[in-house]
């Protein structure tokens, strides 16, 4: 069900305050989705890397949005929803945001656990 919903949306939004890690986050990005997250926790320390902004100019980096008021998630969205969700800039996002979720795949962690195990 949830594949579902993640494949008919372009943005995902995440609100949570100061989560510790933030999977929800993660799954949005690994889907493709113009991730907006909350800027604290997990998401800002180290899920979403080179975050945009409206001050942001280069975006060829940016792997999603933070947001910690109303006011900021509102204004990210709007800019995405008015310039379209297959702009330069979401798709820019959205395809940043796919790849570097991918450092937190299973295959990833589980060969990360193996080295450690095997190296101690």
């Amino acid at each position: 069900v949830l594949k579902g919903y993640l494949s008919r949306a372009s943005i995902g939004l995440h609100t949570m305050w100061n989560e510790h890690f933030g999977i929800g986050v993660v799954e949005m990005m690994a889907a493709g989705l113009a991730t907006i997250a909350h800027e604290s926790g997990g998401p800002e320390s180290d899920i979403i890397q080179s975050p945009w902004n409206e001050r942001t100019l280069d975006y060829s980096n940016c792997t999603g949005c933070l947001a910690s008021n109303a006011e900021q998630y509102a204004a990210l969205m709007r800019r995405i929803i008015k310039d379209g969700s297959s702009s330069d800039l979401a798709m820019k996002i959205r395809e940043n945001g796919r790849k570097h979720a991918k450092q937190f795949s299973d295959e990833v962690f589980m060969n990360a656990f193996k080295g450690a195990l095997l190296s101690s």
